[in-house]
């Protein structure tokens, strides 16, 4: 028994400096910091308003525009802000910076700005016999 006394206290010993020593390898294994993905603009669609938009831009303020509940199929949803900020539904078409290239665009093409054109903003038109009517979400008509 006096002979195994030292063996088992030498075991003890072993497995317990074991466990708090680290190796060079668990070293190189430590956790890399985590990236996060860019954020994110989400629409606030609890604060949608409920007063429909008009058409032709008469109610101007603090509406909402429901493409297809308009029967416009391919167009897109948006509402007007209190302050008369058009906010799109499909966030591509929120970027100002397109919409003021296309504004510009336009304008240096001699067309006239019409507003909105059968519920859609930002519209443009050639003028003449037949008016061609181009609008920043892709809409076209003629008149």
């Amino acid at each position: 028994m006096k002979t195994l006394r030292p063996v088992l206290t030498f075991l003890a010993l072993a497995l317990l400096g074991s466990l708090t020593w680290n190796s060079p390898a668990s070293a190189s294994d430590s956790p890399r910091p985590v990236t996060l993905p860019a954020q994110v603009k989400c629409v606030p669609v609890f604060r949608l308003p409920t007063r429909p938009c008009s058409e032709d831009n008469t109610v101007a303020g603090n509406c909402y525009w429901d493409a297809a509940k308009r029967g416009d199929s391919k167009g897109y949803s948006y509402y007007i802000e209190r302050s008369g900020s058009v906010v799109y539904l499909n966030p591509k078409l929120n970027d100002q910076a397109a919409r003021l290239k296309f504004n510009a665009a336009q304008a240096k093409a001699g067309k006239e700005l019409w507003g909105t054109v059968d519920g859609h903003q930002f519209c443009w038109a050639k003028v003449g016999d037949t008016s061609y009517v181009t609008c920043f979400d892709g809409y076209k008509t003629t008149s």
